[in-house]
């Protein structure tokens, strides 16, 4: 099932978070996320347990996608596809965006799901290039 998540699930957030990034929590704190305009975040629960969720800003017909993971034992089993076109739907969008790095298999999955490569980002990620990638619905 996929729903907004709530700070009934904060912790379950930052342990999944950590997978991106070591300052998840201080970059990312649920809290004032869920209260900025613009933000939504949305998690897939199976028996009221967080498997991986999707953080986006909304803008207009298009969002961005700031954050999106699936806790490792689940991977490959549809879940990130599936919170993908949950938000598409959603918000009715007619374009998703994301940055990503070069290095991470993630890259892969997102083509699949019919992501193009727009442009590389030299040093995004500060010794790492990224791509900025974009679903056209």
């Amino acid at each position: 099932m996929i729903d907004k998540i709530s700070l009934d699930y904060e912790n379950d957030y930052y342990h999944l978070g950590s997978k991106l990034n070591d300052n998840f929590t201080y970059l990312f704190n649920l809290e004032q996320t869920l209260n900025k305009p613009y933000n939504y975040i949305y998690g897939y629960f199976e028996n009221k347990k967080l498997l991986g969720f999707i953080h986006i800003i909304l803008t207009i017909d298009e969002a961005d996608i700031v954050n999106i993971v699936v806790d490792d034992y689940y991977r490959k089993k549809g879940i990130g596809k599936k919170l993908v076109e949950y938000t598409i739907k959603k918000f009715n969008l007619k374009a998703l965006n994301l940055e990503v790095r070069q290095s991470n298999e993630a890259v892969i999955f997102y083509q699949k799901m019919g992501f193009k490569i727009v442009r590389k980002i030299p040093n995004y990620y500060h010794n790492e290039d990224a791509y900025f990638m974009k679903k056209t619905i």
